[in-house]
């Protein structure tokens, strides 16, 4: 019904019809700022719940021997030998001296050249030359055979991986557990399973997030990912690129989860090839991963070697061969070094004219150089040095001798690499010990995350008089984490001459943080590391009596668990509150339009009453006053 507004009665009843309905929302926005702030709450929850699942996973790394025994490799003379340790290492320590060190053979030429642009007699090599290859999808390209010149080197057609698009996702916010958590996948014909972490997620990205991860911890780790494609749809695509490469979702129970369950996405789909051209003359690439080696033929005598980084795409290369512009020493130099022969040239001053010196790239004994007449004519050369290997000697009754063709050495100790750079006159001692400071830097950054969890849930969590109400104001499960995690890895341990994690310098503090003190962790690690490992993790089988981390990862678990996890189940009770309330709301704006449109409808019968009123009124004024007598 059309509005009226006061064409009769002079009222502005637009208002006050909206002023009206003002009071009758009233009900309506307290419903919606209760709504909003369960909305608040369970946001915090959720991202409270991946904290402590942040926790449970540093606590869980921490735990392991890995972990925990980082080892250090150090030396006695750092300048002259250089340690690093690996995973791999373990304790011990081994002396020796450095009786020399890797150099690399050298020759100089016995004709000497009056300056750098003088004729030296030689012919140089023939060098290929490219760029513009890396953004076309190659990290290498080597041309032989060709003619000097330009060479066309063009990318016609790109690669593409292969791709399965799926249907929209039936329902989010969507719960994955045991009974829906797996897809099977055929990626260019490996079969392999995987496993969606159990959680309740919110967003088609979540979800395409959740299975990218999944896959990145399966058999099929590198072969395929998933995202989120710009129709809001999982896409599920391999990881190499070219028709070699194939995808196929095989069945699992997530599959109606994704959208993939429908017989379009159980096809097997390929990926598209590449097509390159050299010199007019085009190949089509069928596996275009990385580091994938082609011989790219140019239809003539050359060719061009390629390794792939991974996907061609459309574009021009800029390639050549070319023989040096002169024979002169400087050009010759040019020609050498581009043309990659396994050593490098200078053009050296002697002070009474030029050489050239042609110098291995390689170290060792076995780095000589034997110059190649069809390159150098008749110069003739003389050596300047031979390579050397690096040598180390371990002093004894019967001295042992161990060599190297470069600096570095493997294996002495093992999982520690040794460098050496001079040689020594006294033995040199490497070893590998405890790496206490790698250790205290894990146990404070756990602390840290400790620490910004307890005061986020204590901000969360808090009712002062006369402040703005907190997020989470007096919820019983958000403070019953903190007090359970504090307690977990503060509380005394029965069993350890160290009794508690306090003892080492981890400290609670008025306010329910935690206070490192380094220094006297580092100092009882000094004292007795194996007490000190394991207050923090008991690794004993069938031990009762836990570890500080043993206890916190328990504590996370019981908070964080998918489907009964006391921070779970709270969130998932303040996600049906939402439901609610947003029910609720759709059945009162339903009354409030029924009450609005009552109250328009009310107030233009008014008007039409009204007016009927005033016609009535103003007929009987006019009869009246053609009575003229009577008016007087």
């Amino acid at each position: 019904m059309s509005n009226i507004d006061g064409l009769s009665s002079g009222l502005d009843t637009s208002s006050i019809i909206n002023q009206l309905m003002q009071l009758e929302r009233r009900p309506q926005v307290a419903l919606t700022n209760r709504r909003d702030q369960e909305t608040a709450a369970r946001t915090e929850l959720s991202e409270i719940r991946s904290d402590i699942t942040a926790i449970r996973n540093m606590a869980a790394d921490l735990r392991l021997t890995t972990g925990w025994d980082k080892l250090a490799a150090t030396s006695s003379n750092e300048d002259a030998v250089s340690v690093q340790a690996s995973a791999a290492a373990t304790t011990g320590s081994y002396s020796f001296e450095v009786t020399s060190v890797a150099t690399a053979a050298s020759v100089y030429s016995t004709q000497v050249f009056a300056d750098p642009s003088s004729s030296t007699g030689a012919t140089g090599p023939s060098s290929f030359s490219a760029s513009g290859y890396g953004a076309l999808g190659f990290s290498a390209l080597e041309g032989t055979g060709f003619a000097d010149g330009a060479i066309s080197f063009e990318v016609t057609q790109a690669s593409a991986a292969a791709k399965i698009e799926g249907s929209n996702i039936p329902t989010i916010p969507i719960t994955i557990d045991g009974t829906n958590d797996g897809v099977d996948l055929e990626v260019s014909g490996f079969n392999f399973s995987v496993t969606l972490a159990h959680d309740t997620y919110s967003t088609e990205q979540a979800l395409a997030d959740a299975i990218a991860a999944a896959i990145a911890g399966s058999a099929g780790a590198g072969l395929a990912t998933a995202s989120l494609n710009q129709n809001n749809r999982i896409e599920l695509s391999t990881g190499a690129e070219g028709s070699d490469h194939s995808i196929r979702v095989a069945g699992g129970t997530a599959a109606f989860a994704l959208g993939l369950s429908q017989g379009r996405h159980r096809r097997t789909s390929f990926g598209t090839d590449g097509i390159v051209e050299v010199n007019g003359t085009a190949t089509t690439i069928t596996d275009a991963s990385a580091g994938a080696n082609i011989t790219l033929p140019s239809g003539g005598a050359g060719s061009i070697d390629a390794t792939i980084s991974g996907g061609l795409r459309v574009g021009v290369a800029t390639a050549s061969q070319a023989t040096p512009p002169s024979d002169s020493l400087d050009d010759l130099v040019a020609s050498i070094n581009a043309a990659d022969l396994g050593y490098t040239a200078f053009s050296v001053n002697t002070g009474s004219g030029y050489r050239l010196q042609l110098t291995a790239n390689e170290t060792g004994a076995d780095s000589a150089i034997t110059p190649d007449p069809g390159i150098f004519g008749a110069m003739g050369f003389t050596v300047l040095s031979n390579g050397t290997d690096a040598q180390l000697t371990v002093q004894g009754e019967n001295p042992l001798t161990i060599t190297s063709s470069d600096n570095t050495f493997e294996d002495l100790l093992p999982g520690v690499a040794i460098t050496v750079n001079a040689v020594t006159t006294t033995p040199v001692t490497v070893a590998t010990e405890r790496d206490v400071d790698a250790v205290t830097e894990s146990v404070s950054e756990l602390v840290t995350k400790l620490n910004e969890v307890i005061s986020r849930i204590n901000t969360s969590t808090a009712n002062e008089p006369g402040a703005s109400r907190a997020v989470l104001q007096g919820n019983r499960e958000a403070r019953k984490a903190a007090e359970e995690l504090r307690s977990a890895f503060a509380a005394p341990i029965d069993g350890n001459p160290l009794t508690s994690v306090g003892f080492v310098g981890i400290e609670l503090t008025r306010e329910g943080t935690l206070n490192f003190n380094q220094d006297k962790f580092k100092a009882a690690f000094a004292t007795d590391s194996t007490a000190l490992t394991e207050l923090f993790a008991n690794r004993e089988i069938g031990a009762t009596d836990l570890g500080a981390l043993d206890r916190l990862i328990e504590a996370a678990e019981v908070a964080t668990k998918v489907g009964e996890g006391y921070l779970f189940t709270a969130a998932q009770a303040a996600e049906r509150r939402i439901d609610d309330y947003g029910r609720q709301l759709e059945s009162l704006e339903r009354r409030l339009e029924l009450r609005e449109s009552t109250l328009r409808r009310t107030y233009a019968n008014l008007e039409v009453a009204l007016g009927g009123l005033q016609q009535q009124s103003g007929y009987l004024a006019q009869q009246l006053g053609s009575l003229g007598g009577f008016s007087q």
